[in-house]
């Protein structure tokens, strides 16, 4: 399974240069292991991927990563909505304010799936790409 677009290789380029450990319970530790042997990852990619995706869910408060036909996709949670639908929504309408009103949203969810959709624009885009293929 690919992990599109936030890959292994990215992973790596984005940890390479500091190792952090960290201590988990036997139980987490196991349900690690296991989750990462069915990705057919090391637990070391799988744990970066995770802690990562994490992180940008308290950078960017109503985000969540999914499993997606061109891998790991940004979505809105609570939906089923991607990131990238909301910047196409978002060119559509206009307006941050008419987009919410489109999904019946508050304006926030909006501004934070746009935030993401800009600060991390290409893998929005190759998201988009998978799965519409424009």
């Amino acid at each position: 399974m690919g992990l599109t677009p936030f890959t292994t290789s990215t992973i790596h380029r984005l940890v390479s240069t500091v190792v952090q450990s960290c201590r988990l319970q036997p139980v987490d530790a196991a349900l690690l292991a296991r989750q990462a042997k069915q990705r057919h990852l090391d637990v070391s990619t799988l744990s970066s991927l995770y802690l990562r995706e994490k992180a940008l869910e308290e950078e960017y408060p109503g985000i969540g990563f999914r499993d997606s036909i061109g891998g790991r996709e940004a979505y809105v949670l609570g939906h089923r909505v991607a990131v990238w639908e909301v910047l196409d929504a978002s060119r559509e309408c206009g307006s941050v304010s008419n987009t919410a009103d489109h999904f019946q949203w508050p304006p926030s969810l909006v501004r934070s799936a746009l935030a993401f959709a800009e600060a991390f624009s290409p893998e929005v885009e190759k998201q988009r790409f998978a799965e519409i293929g424009a």
